[in-house]
């Protein structure tokens, strides 16, 4: 389920407000001018912030309205509400009460699935949803002068708060720390102390105690000291992780993490977080009582860690200016740490930072304006955005020409490539690094090309530039034509030629050639021409089936599955997932897997194996591969500059 539309009505500075949420979505504005506002009225809504006469817009006898839509429900969604999961746990318990009993466990499973279907139409008729026809609903909170308050679902059905919150996912609240004593520190509900309590909860499912081997049954004192037991070795590894990321972030090791378990166990645990110094022995420090700046450095660590719990979560996390106090090194760390939370969850955030911005998708960006204490939205142009955060010409123009690629490794890539036929031409052997800004963007579709594409349109700047991106699975046409649309979309018109669109589907598949591989890994011809072979061919035959309507995936599940950096790493993904994804992907026998292992281990032997590929090839042999496409392209550009470079010098 997930969070799809807010509309707010006379609350603080807002009058009347609509705003669509995405995965991920920013908010940006001047300070006191709303900002905050949208995600105050979520936590009223939710019940975590309280409203006061003062909160009534202008001071209007009109009722507070806020009105959420939630999209996308599954049956889990349905299942929680009527604790699905814990029946299943009762009817385990049930039957390892009897284990050789086969037809105790039968009837069993038989009243089980009997009584989901019962609770499950029930919860489908209280909540008023005609699931799985329509997978969608909207909550409206109405809070009126006199203090009364209520919720409606589709407006017509009275719902009360307990049963609502058992449906909706959660949310999490990270507040602004300017005022560390207010809002960062104070009550049980502190910032640290909610994300270090999500860390330590997110496993309790997966968790399993070792019983010790005695007869009869244990006191409850036994137990409590089990549970309790479990929780400190939970506490230690977590502490571990957190140390690395913080030390990370502070760039030393002189501060470590220790998580303890805060109060006495009373099947509730309460957690603080303390620092300890190595200098000191001894000595430990709540995290809480330190500056802004450490708790500014925790909160990213502790996302860090979250990260690595790989949970399928479905919460909603209200973060206020995560950049404060942040290095702009660290802001990066916190967008890209946001940007992976929210593959599984939803994250609104309000920000100042270009930095944070710049990696967000143009559309999930709102703009708030003030005027007259009522706060509204502005259409989210890049021209508003682009003055808003302030973005400058000096940003980008301190070479000749700019090249925008989508990701560190395109840019990698190109700007060894560029080198190695700048010396091959006998130009400078330094080419990319004296003369071109590659600019990242992560996607065309984020803030950070727009905003610099159009100061590349303002009449100061003369500068060249191209745009070079792979066909992610589509028609190099269609693909130059669909971001030439965009463009338009936005106010800016890029010609044709600016585009050099890769027929493959990702730079990775440039380096799966046999020839290569056999001279910088050392591979047999035979094993690398199957590897290569039997990818391209079903990959090949999934497009087709995929543009013709004949497969059986969608588009996101092709690009999961086919996506060429499967080759050269595991994507994160369990091993057993991997190996169902060859098997029914790419029908692959053991030698394949066994390339693609010796691949992943090679490639991963370097720190920086685009670099250590590249250097290892001579520009003719780079000619002869797959690399030629990437060549011809970047040699049409490195001749237009020089030759511009050579008019100026004339």
């Amino acid at each position: 389920m997930k969070l799809s539309n807010i509309e707010i009505k006379n609350y603080k500075s807002i009058n009347c407000l609509e705003v669509h949420i995405d995965s991920l979505t920013a908010i940006v504005g001047k300070n006191n001018f709303g900002k905050s506002s949208i995600l105050d009225a979520i936590q009223c809504f939710y019940g975590e912030k309280n409203i006061d006469v003062d909160n009534f817009h202008l001071g209007t006898d009109e009722d507070i309205e806020i009105k959420v839509t939630f999209d996308d429900i599954t049956e889990s969604d349905i299942e929680r509400c009527f604790g699905y999961k814990s029946m299943v746990s009762k009817t385990n318990m049930n039957i390892k009460k009897r284990p050789d009993d086969e037809k105790y466990a039968k009837k069993q499973f038989e009243k089980l699935q009997d009584d989901r279907e019962k609770k499950f139409q029930e919860t489908i008729e209280k909540y008023n949803l005609d699931f799985p026809n329509k997978c969608t609903t909207t909550v409206t909170f109405l809070y009126l002068k006199n203090g009364k308050s209520n919720y409606k679902i589709d407006e017509n059905v009275n719902i009360t708060k307990t049963d609502l919150f058992k449906f909706l996912p959660p949310i999490k609240v990270i507040s602004a720390i300017r005022t560390p004593d207010k809002e960062t520190t104070a009550g049980t509900k502190s910032n640290l102390k909610e994300l270090i309590s999500l860390l330590q909860s997110e496993n309790d499912a997966s968790d399993y105690i070792d019983l010790p081997n005695i007869d009869g049954k244990l006191s409850y004192g036994e137990i409590k000291t089990l549970i309790s037991q479990k929780e400190e070795e939970k506490c230690q590894l977590l502490s571990k992780d957190l140390t690395i990321n913080f030390q990370n972030a502070i760039n030393t090791d002189s501060l470590s993490v220790k998580v303890k378990i805060d109060n006495s166990f009373k099947f509730d645990f309460k957690y603080k977080t303390v620092l300890t110094d190595k200098d000191v022995p001894g000595r430990e420090v709540d995290i809480l009582s330190c500056g802004t700046g450490l708790q500014s450095m925790m909160i990213l660590s502790i996302l860090q860690s979250y990260i690595k719990l790989k949970k399928d979560d479905d919460f909603i996390l209200l973060i206020e200016e995560p950049e404060v106090y942040l290095h702009p090194s660290l802001q990066r760390k916190m967008i890209n740490t946001l940007l992976k939370i929210s593959e599984r969850n939803q994250i609104i955030l309000t920000t100042h930072s270009p930095i944070i911005v710049s990696k967000i998708d143009k559309g999930n960006i709102h703009c708030v304006n003030k005027d007259k204490g009522v706060t509204s939205l502005v259409e989210a142009t890049v021209e508003n955005i682009v003055q808003e955060l302030g973005v400058q010409i000096s940003d980008i123009l301190n070479k000749q020409a700019v090249m925008f690629v989508e990701g560190k490794d395109d840019a990698r890539l190109f700007s060894l490539l560029i080198n190695k036929i700048a010396n091959h031409k006998g130009l400078d052997s330094n080419f990319s690094e004296r003369y071109i800004d590659i600019i990242q963007t992560d996607g065309f579709d984020k803030m950070s090309f727009y905003a610099n594409a159009q100061i590349l349109h303002k009449d100061a700047v003369t500068a060249p530039y191209w745009v070079i991106t792979d066909s992610d699975g589509e028609h190099v046409e269609d693909r130059r034509r669909a971001l030439m649309e965009k463009g338009k979309a936005n106010g800016l018109s890029i010609r044709e030629e600016q585009f050099k669109i890769l027929s493959e589907y990702a730079i990775e598949s440039y380096f799966l050639d046999s020839n290569l591989l056999n001279i910088v890994f050392e591979f047999e011809d035979k094993d690398s021409t199957h590897l290569c072979g039997l990818y391209f061919q079903k990959y090949e035959e999934a497009l087709g089936n995929l543009r013709e309507g004949k497969s059986k995936m969608n588009k996101k599940a092709f690009r999961s599955n086919f996506k060429p950096k499967i080759m050269f790493s595991d994507l994160d993904k369990p091993e057993k997932a991997i190996e169902i994804i060859l098997d029914n992907n790419y029908g692959a026998d053991d030698g394949f897997k066994k390339s693609r292992k010796i691949l992943i281990e090679k490639w991963n032997n370097h720190s920086d194996p685009i670099d250590f590929f590249i250097r290892q090839l001579d520009y003719s042999v780079l000619l002869e591969s797959k690399m030629k496409e990437l060549m011809v392209h970047l040699e049409e550009i490195i001749d237009l500059i020089s030759g511009e470079r050579e008019k100026v010098v004339d």
